[in-house]
């Protein structure tokens, strides 16, 4: 205390029970800021005894955080003598931190001085943590409606907008002051608003309207698709004051939606089969099925949930494209493989299978998807067309090899003819003769058969009635086929028109009647059935070679041992046979399938081993009418002329026999070895020429080529095309047009003088 206001020890017991009794820390302090007295509710929370130092020991109560910005204040107010006063956290004797506000004045004499200085700390903190409660609750909830990604919108009962968050701007665009204030029927169209109306009536008085879908309006006249959740705000004693809304934008969801419901039905309404499976659980089981897999295999989804899709193996599936399968799954890799696979009902299909895995943002695979296709369909048109394609390749070979072979066989019967013309009945040669020309006639049939395999024969088709051929050839039929096969001819009356080489037709009713004999060695039954029929496009999608429209059906059934899927896929390839060694060329159904091609029809064929085969010629209806054919007459002697021939032949045999034959006849004969050797030689002779024979193909300038420079010198040039293959543009597709004149070969001299006088005259003779 200070001289100069002295206190009695009355005045300081006193002050004593006074502070005592305060329910705050009271302290005293000297002008130097040391302090000199605790209460008892100082001491008590503190927990130190009245005995223990005081000056500043204070200090060590203060929360370490605190303590700079304590002391910092303390100075100050000691240094001015302003008051003191600091919110801090002071230690409680059990340890723990509170906040308290600690003030201190001043008490001077009545010079001023500072004698002393009062002091006391009032426990603010259940105060403080309170108010932070509120602080924080309030930052809390303008954090969680000015964070929300729905527009939150809160409007009085005269729908005047009182709040209006970020996602309200973002989502109607009118920027917070622009709308607080203004009537929120803005967001409503027009046509709306009645319906609002009512609403928001009903949300003032108390009622609930639940959430909603409807439409809004942005500030630029959006129409918007929202949910909206609205609820009137309460005081508490339950009075409406406002109602909050909340808007959530659904048309992306909407549309989300919709794609989702459009995916689904796309799914539903494909014709692949869909499956989805999870490799995280054991045994890799089936958690979806579409209906197109269930339209596909049989099963129905109850059968197929829950089950590995291994269930649609069987015999016939190939291990290594299993195998491929379980690789691509265990790397997680996408795949594409064909397999066979059994439906329910036991029947193999070849299946297309994609399997892709799914994976989750994290790039983890939770599923697999695999699409499956049955693709039977494409394998067999596949397979037909390799068929196709090889029989093509042969076909060409057959050809060029016929050609050739040709251009030999008329030089050996042809001289075989000059020379047995020669020859007396008596003489001993003539029999060697005789075998050497049937041996080229035989050779010639044989060529044939390659030409109408590749399709290169000269046809000369009219149009026919195929129940007239089969009748005329039934007689013959009978004997080819022999006594133990019974034959039943089933013909439609009415038949169309078709047109075809009759000759052709005839060989190929004879080679199948002859393969279904030999097909029933102990006897059996041979039916030829002719029938009207329309191909459909379902039909002629699997078979290439096919065009639908209106066809006549030549059938040629047997009751024979048939034949395996395997044997039936090499059927018409050339020199194949399942005859015995010398009881067959494997040229007669191949010859079939070339001539039917080459008239525009088609040939199907059905066996079951142990009940028989069915061959189906399809040829296509014509409008025209069937016309007659003149009897042939054989003439006994060579006609003669003594017109100017050019012959051009690069064969030089072939063309010296050509040479012979005609100069016996009396004709004037020039003699080239190619088309620019024949040009030339018209040029230096000089003299109308009245006809060219020439080779289709040649080296350099072919026959076609060369006929059509000489008639440019001559126009009324007459020309005769000889070939031993018509693969040349004179005679497309092998068919032969009237305005053409051609001799196949292998020819005799015979049927080439024939030829050459039937040319000169017009086809008169």
């Amino acid at each position: 205390m200070d001289d100069r206001q002295p206190k009695t020890p009355h005045t300081e017991r006193f002050f004593e029970q006074l502070t005592d009794s305060i329910p705050h820390m009271v302290w005293l302090a000297g002008p130097n800021g040391e302090t000199t007295h605790h209460n008892c509710q100082f001491l008590k929370y503190s927990g130190m005894s009245p005995g223990e130092p005081l000056g500043r020991n204070w200090e060590k109560m203060v929360h370490p955080d605190d303590l700079p910005a304590t002391r910092a204040a303390w100075e100050h107010s000691l240094r001015t003598g302003e008051p003191f006063e600091i919110e801090q956290r002071l230690r409680r004797h059990d340890g723990v931190y509170r906040w308290h506000i600690s003030r201190a004045t001043a008490e001077r004499l009545v010079d001023g001085d500072i004698i002393r200085w009062v002091g006391g700390n009032a426990d603010v903190d259940d105060l403080k943590r309170s108010e932070e409660a509120v602080r924080r609750g309030e930052a809390l909830l303008t954090c969680v409606v000015e964070s929300a990604g729905d527009a939150i919108v809160s409007f009085d009962l005269s729908g005047n907008v009182l709040t209006w968050n970020r996602a309200a701007e973002r989502l109607f665009g009118y920027p917070v002051a622009e709308i607080v204030g203004r009537p929120v029927s803005l967001l409503t169209p027009p046509e709306g608003r009645d319906v609002t109306q009512g609403k928001v009536n009903r949300l003032c008085r108390g009622e609930d309207v639940g959430s909603y879908e409807t439409l809004r309006m942005g500030r630029d006249g959006r129409r918007l698709l929202v949910e909206v959740t609205p609820s009137p705000v309460r005081t508490p004693d339950g009075r409406v004051i406002a109602v909050a809304a909340n808007y959530r934008d659904v048309t992306a969801r909407r549309q989300s939606e919709e794609t989702l419901q459009l995916r689904n039905r796309a799914i539903q309404a494909v014709n692949q089969g869909i499956l989805i499976t999870d490799p995280n659980q054991p045994g890799n089981p089936i958690i979806y099925a579409s209906p197109g897999f269930s339209r596909l295999t049989g099963y129905e989804g109850t059968e197929i949930i829950g089950r590995n899709p291994r269930f649609l193996q069987g015999k016939d599936t190939d291990p290594a494209v299993v195998a491929q399968v379980r690789s691509a799954i265990l790397a997680a890799e996408s795949c594409t493989v064909e397999m066979v696979n059994y439906r329910k009902d036991g029947r193999a299909f070849w299946n297309e299978l994609t399997l892709s895995p799914v994976r989750d943002e994290s790039g983890k695979v939770t599923h697999f998807i695999g699409v499956q296709t049955d693709v039977s369909d494409r394998r067999r048109l596949e397979e037909q067309y390799a068929q196709s394609q090889k029989m093509k390749a042969v076909g060409q070979l057959a050809a060029g090899v016929a050609h050739d072979f040709n251009n030999l066989l008329t030089i050996i019967n042809g001289y075989s003819e000059i020379m047995l013309a020669g020859l007396g009945p008596e003489n001993p040669d003539r029999e060697l003769l005789e075998e050497i020309r049937d041996a080229g006639e035989r050779s010639a049939g044989l060529t044939r058969q390659l030409l109408a395999f590749s399709r290169q024969q000269v046809l000369a088709p009219r149009v026919i009635d195929l129940n007239a051929i089969i009748v005329e050839a039934e007689r013959l039929l009978r004997r080819v086929i022999g006594e133990d096969v019974r034959l039943a001819t089933t013909l439609f009356h009415g038949l169309w028109p078709v047109k075809a080489d009759p000759g052709q037709i005839e060989q190929v009713l004879m080679n199948l009647c002859v393969n279904a004999r030999d097909a029933m060695p102990t006897g059996g039954k041979l039916t030829i059935e002719t029938l009207n029929v329309e191909l459909n496009e379902e039909y002629t999608s699997l078979r290439p070679d096919a065009r639908p429209g209106p066809h006549v059906l030549l059938a040629v059934s047997d009751t024979g041992y048939g034949m395996t899927p395997e044997v039936m896929t090499r059927i018409f390839e050339p020199f194949f046979t399942t005859k015995g060694l010398g009881k067959g060329t494997g040229l007669g159904l191949a010859t079939v399938f070339g001539i039917i091609r080459q008239s525009g029809g088609h040939v199907g064929v059905y066996s079951e081993v142990g009940i028989g085969t069915t061959f189906k010629v399809y040829l296509p209806k014509v409008e025209e009418t069937i016309g007659t054919v003149a009897d042939r007459v054989e003439k006994l002697t060579l006609p003669k002329g003594t017109e100017t021939i050019l012959v051009a032949e690069d064969e030089d045999s072939l063309r010296a026999l050509t040479r012979r034959i005609l100069e016996e006849c009396g004709y004037a004969i020039l003699a080239a070895a190619d088309g620019e050797q024949a040009a030339r030689m018209v040029t230096d002779f000089g003299q109308p020429i009245h006809l060219l024979v020439t080779d289709v193909v040649m080296p350099g300038m072919g026959g076609r080529n060369l006929a059509e420079r000489l008639r440019e010198r001559q126009p009324g040039l007459k020309v005769l095309y000889l070939s031993g293959y018509t693969d040349d543009a004179v005679v497309r597709h092998g068919i032969l047009h009237d305005q053409v004149n051609f001799l196949q070969k292998p020819f005799t001299p015979t049927i080439l003088a024939r030829k050459v006088r039937d040319v000169l005259d017009d086809g008169k003779s």
